[in-house]
């Protein structure tokens, strides 16, 4: 067990230096010193009580989009359209917390996001029912949905747009201001970082018990290293599918929501660009472990922190650094996702 966890880490380590080096080529193609420019990214998401909050605050939706994917993952689906779920959420946060007045803030708070998992949940329910009952692959179905989401989103919020929020400043659609009784506190009022992160803990600590210390965990990880070997034990895997995909998009939905409701104040169009791919990344590079996942959504947030500070700070476009965020992370990905292939042909060959 020592040894195997060695090797894996060993694994892990030897990617985040590919990713590294891989990326060092970009940068000086783009005129600058690899040294410098990761010692800036390390800067700007750690020094200082600012740039650590602020790496902080993107950790709290990686978080609870990693957990939302890593639910599915683990049932060995793939909920491809946990960004439009998280589009979603947004939107009916926003809506209930701009609209449902006269309830006492605690209340309104658990409304706004209570509306967006139950959106997230219905959104996914057709391919949850087809992939669970009919067999359908789930990655094309919640691929495609994805799209109808987001643009669903942007006509809606257009629709309950108001017109002084119309201006030549203002080019992204965006719904009223959230009601102050559905605002989530922040921790310090001049940082990004809400009340958020404490539902995002208590999401990781409720994967851990489940994940570890209940049946249907059990049962979960069963259908997704072996389906055929789980519904010998007895296990109910449609049951088990159909309530994986569900999970998934209620989390993905609460993900929406608090960034909403504890970030922007309003629905932006916009605001969880990438959001669900990295969430997926995130649940794998985790190992859809429940003490991983949430480190490597602490490790992506860390990462996009520090490579906004690279491009403000240093002479690197918006565009390489993307490129080099999206190589370190789809090398350690890539480590991640063999590891869970690897595990899962050996319980196979075990049959």
């Amino acid at each position: 067990m020592k040894n195997e966890l060695k090797q894996s880490l060993l694994r892990l380590l030897i990617a985040l230096l590919i990713g590294l080096l891989v990326s060092s080529v970009f940068i000086l193609f783009a005129g600058e010193n690899p040294l410098a420019a990761y010692a800036t990214m390390l800067e700007g998401a750690f020094m200082g009580q600012l740039k650590f909050m602020t790496t902080l605050r993107w950790t709290v939706p990686y978080m609870l989009a990693g957990i939302a994917s890593a639910v599915a993952v683990r049932a060995g689906l793939f909920n491809m359209g946990l960004e439009g779920c998280i589009y979603l959420g947004g939107l009916a946060a926003g809506l209930v917390g701009a609209y449902a007045e006269g309830l006492p803030p605690l209340l309104h708070v658990a409304a706004c996001l209570a509306a967006a998992m139950a959106v997230g949940v219905l959104w996914l329910l057709i391919p949850a029912f087809l992939k669970a009952y009919h067999g359908v692959n789930e990655v094309i179905m919640t691929w495609m949905l994805s799209y109808i989401a987001v643009l669903l989103c942007q006509f809606l919020a257009a629709k309950f747009q108001r017109s002084e929020d119309i201006t030549s400043a203002v080019q992204q659609v965006r719904t009223p201001e959230i009601l102050g009784s559905a605002a989530l506190p922040k921790i310090v009022e001049r940082y990004q970082l809400s009340v958020g992160i404490f539902i995002a803990i208590a999401v990781c600590i409720a994967y851990y018990f489940f994940a570890n210390r209940s049946k249907a965990g059990y049962e979960h990880k069963m259908v997704g290293m072996n389906p055929k070997f789980a519904e010998y034990g007895g296990v109910n895997v449609r049951r088990v599918q159909f309530y994986s995909l569900l999970a998934s998009g209620a989390i993905g939905g609460l993900t929406g929501a608090v960034e909403v409701l504890g970030v922007h104040g309003r629905y932006v169009h916009g605001f969880a660009l990438d959001m669900g791919a990295n969430g997926i990344m995130i649940s794998l590079m985790g190992r859809l472990n429940p003490v991983g996942v949430p480190l490597a959504g602490f490790f992506m947030g860390a990462v996009q922190n520090g490579a906004r500070a690279m491009a403000r700070e240093m002479d690197v476009s918006l565009d390489t650094v993307r490129i080099l965020i999206a190589v370190i992370v789809i090398c350690i990905t890539a480590e991640g996702l063999y590891e869970l292939l690897r595990i899962k042909k050996k319980n196979r060959e075990g049959d």
